[in-house]
């Protein structure tokens, strides 16, 4: 009877310590809220935290996917012990556009993040733009193209070009009517430098939000169309047998201070001549690489035996490059 008193006593103290001893901290207890005040622009992220016993800071993450891509400030939810209501104001969004937020805190304990929710921006979403090639490019002028979806909302528009990528120069197109169709768009450059490369890009506006068409070149005509060199070989030199066949191919060389889109652009034109009667023609593509190859069949010569055939191979130039030609000898029979 005396062990069991001793025995009550000794746990009555322990119980006593135990008692007298505070909780230890744990990690923040986290709740993603719902949106509040939404604007084309911002909107205000509420959520809920629990510190559980230790100082806890918070913030709202929030981008176009669940992969979030930016963050809010960081708030302070105190040390309690009690969930308090925390919130931020997000601003510069996008109009028209599906955010993905939460809410995530952490302490001394650890950290935790609240559900993935999300929300839309008031407004209509921007303009899709895009820039196409420029067309009726001249020694002073140009022509840039593109698209644009209006997205719902009238459209303002301007083609930005220049040197370089910081354009520097600007041509306004008429505003597009509101409509969810693309549109197609272009506005004529003057006044340009000859010979010159310039960066161009198509620009739409809606409200606050611009949308920029990705960047692209052309290259205004030289003053003067320089004549190219270009080399030619017709074979075989000679085809004993009709119907005859003989493949000419060439190179254009030189003016490399041109962009291969206007010095190796063009056709050639292939005739082959019995003195002055011409006995085959065709026509030869001047492709990426500057070269050129077709091949020619004809039956008759207008000869007796063996003939010998005039190769005339013309160059008809374009807008950056004068005509050329070369003279190739073969024989056939």
């Amino acid at each position: 009877m005396k062990r069991m008193s001793k025995l009550l006593a000794a746990i009555l103290v322990v119980g006593a310590s135990i008692t007298g001893v505070a909780l230890a901290a744990a990690s923040p207890t986290v709740s993603t809220g719902s949106v509040t005040k939404k604007t084309d622009t911002t909107v205000v992220l509420e959520g809920h935290v629990n510190p559980n016993g230790a100082a806890t800071d918070y913030l709202f993450s929030f981008g176009p996917t669940a992969a979030y891509g930016a963050n809010s400030t960081v708030g302070s939810a105190g040390a309690g012990s009690a969930s308090v209501a925390v919130s931020k104001k997000i601003t510069g969004l996008t109009p028209g556009t599906v955010y993905h937020y939460r809410l995530a805190a952490s302490n001394s304990a650890g950290s935790a993040n609240g559900a993935d929710r999300t929300f839309k921006t008031t407004g209509h979403p921007p303009a899709a733009v895009l820039t196409g090639p420029a067309v009726k490019v001249g020694k002073s002028i140009a022509t840039p193209t593109g698209a644009i979806d209006p997205n719902g909302a009238i459209t303002p528009w301007e083609v930005q070009y220049g040197l370089t990528t910081s354009y520097g120069s600007v041509v306004v197109g008429p505003s597009l009517p509101a409509g969810t169709t693309a549109l197609p768009v272009s506005v004529q450059l003057s006044g340009l430098a000859s010979k010159t490369l310039f960066h161009y890009r198509i620009v739409a506006f809606h409200g606050s939000a611009t949308s920029y068409g990705a960047d692209q070149t052309f290259f205004t005509e030289p003053l003067i169309r320089p004549t190219p060199y270009f080399t030619t070989r017709t074979t075989p030199s000679h085809d004993a047998r009709s119907p005859y066949t003989f493949t000419t191919g060439g190179t254009l060389h030189g003016n490399t201070d041109l962009p291969a889109v206007g010095r190796c652009t063009g056709h050639v034109g292939i005739r082959y001549y019995n003195g002055r009667r011409q006995v085959a023609y065709t026509v030869a593509t001047v492709g990426g690489n500057c070269k050129f190859t077709q091949q020619a069949t004809f039956k008759r010569t207008y000869g007796n035996g063996p003939t010998p055939l005039r190769v005339t191979v013309d160059f008809r130039g374009n807008g950056y490059l004068g005509k050329a030609n070369k003279v190739d000898h073969v024989t056939a029979g």
